[in-house]
């Protein structure tokens, strides 16, 4: 099965020709360019459009596993990018990672959802967001590949896979609408390559990337993860590493884990509405607290009729800040704690800076404070590096006097804690 990598004509062999006469051409005119040419004072910025995830003229990928939100996601992407909000980002002041650099068209093409089920999740997010419909009416397109397939490569009869003709009408009427972003969901619908073959991916991946070249817009690529594949990392991504490759920026979704929920304080039952963006590309992940979250709202459409009354409820993606384990503690609650862990479990006995002691100084938080083990945890490690908590040991009778692990409390440092963490008159209460 061959694959014609260079060339996009039906004729791979004319192709071939071209491709030879053009090579010895470039061979004969084969010097080396002096930096002096260069005006570097002159360099203009990366044309970002949203974020550092979408730029002009290159393509990008976003991944995750099923059911997490991807399009729910992706549509207040696309409506940020439309209506000049960025309306993932909770911060008042500008968020470079979810701004919004260049206000333009967009388009949303789903290969795979029929063209009412993308009505109502658009419909749910201009609800949510407070978004007049008029504002976005004539700067939103959207399109189903159910009534109108797009698929970038085509395989000939010979087994030779080249670009389709489709590809050239794509990027005139992204020019003539002066497109943004174009999102691509599913990517794997968007072609007929061997998904795990380099040669061929590396000529799908070749098409799309003219198509962003070309247009001078951003193609975002919605793909799927491969089974057991992790948030934050690119081997998570289905098919050859020359997605990867290709690709300008990637991003992960992925539902929030367990470990996670309990440092952050959401109920086990809850945690699959929380959603976590990683960089791909990126060497570490960021700590539970640190990440980029979002939070899968449920918005009712009130669209009942006779036949199905209750309507529809549909997922719509909004920004979310994981709460402080410290929220709603006051320094009343905060002595009480520490008054209690320095007393011991019982007489003679006392708690240990490891969960899994017997007696372990965090149960005491999330007693007295209603916090999930993991915050428990968060906290009292912040203790024990500030000085509050220190690690000690005594004789346990409980233990027939043998040595034992244990925290006692500093009353110094806890005066310290106080005028740093809530000041003088909170102090006072």
């Amino acid at each position: 099965m061959r694959v014609d990598n260079d060339g996009w004509d039906a004729d791979p062999y004319a192709r071939m020709r071209e491709k030879k006469a053009q090579e010895e051409a470039r061979a004969r005119d084969l010097t080396a360019t002096a930096l002096r040419t260069r005006d570097l004072s002159a360099i203009k910025p990366r044309p970002w459009i949203y974020g550092r995830e979408l730029v002009r003229g290159f393509v990008s990928v976003l991944g995750s596993p099923g059911g997490t939100g991807k399009t729910a996601f992706v549509i207040a992407v696309a409506l940020s990018i439309a209506t000049g909000r960025s309306l993932l980002s909770v911060l008042k002041t500008m968020d470079i990672y979810k701004a919004v650099h260049k206000t333009g068209p967009v388009w949303l093409y789903n290969l795979e959802d029929p063209a009412d089920e993308m009505d109502r999740r658009i419909a749910a997010a201009l609800k949510h967001f407070g978004i007049d419909f008029e504002a976005v009416a004539d700067c939103v397109y959207v399109d189903s590949g159910r009534d109108h397939p797009l698929v970038i490569t085509n395989r000939l009869s010979d087994g030779t896979l080249v670009k389709a003709p489709i590809a050239d009408a794509l990027i005139a009427e992204l020019k003539r609408r002066d497109i943004r972003l174009l999102v691509i969901d599913p990517f794997v619908q968007s072609h007929d390559a061997e998904e795990n073959r380099n040669e061929e991916m590396n000529l799908v991946m070749a098409a799309w990337g003219q198509v962003a070249h070309d247009a001078q817009c951003a193609v975002w690529l919605i793909h799927h993860f491969r089974k057991g594949g992790q948030g934050g990392d690119a081997e998570s991504f289905r098919g050859a590493a020359a997605i990867q490759g290709a690709a300008r920026a990637m991003s992960t979704l992925s539902a929030m884990s367990s470990e996670d929920a309990s440092k952050l304080g959401v109920e086990e039952g809850e945690r699959w509405r929380y959603v976590r963006r990683d960089n791909a590309k990126a060497n570490m992940a960021p700590r539970a607290a640190e990440a980029e979250w979002y939070h899968l709202a449920s918005v009712a459409l009130n669209n009942g009729d006779d036949e199905y009354p209750l309507g529809d409820n549909v997922q719509v993606a909004e920004a979310w800040a994981p709460p402080s384990p410290w929220d709603g503690i006051p320094w009343s609650m905060v002595i009480r704690i520490l008054d209690k862990i320095d007393a011991g479990p019982e007489p003679g006995e006392f708690y240990a800076a490891a969960k899994q002691a017997v007696h372990w100084a965090g149960d005491v938080v999330m007693q007295v404070a209603q916090r999930q083990e993991g915050q428990a945890a968060t906290i009292i490690k912040a203790w024990l590096e500030s000085g509050v908590l220190v690690k000690s040991t005594y004789k346990s009778p409980a233990r027939k006097n043998a040595e034992s692990s244990c925290v006692r409390v500093d009353a110094d440092k806890v005066s310290e804690m106080r005028r740093t963490m809530y000041g003088e008159n909170e102090g006072a209460n």
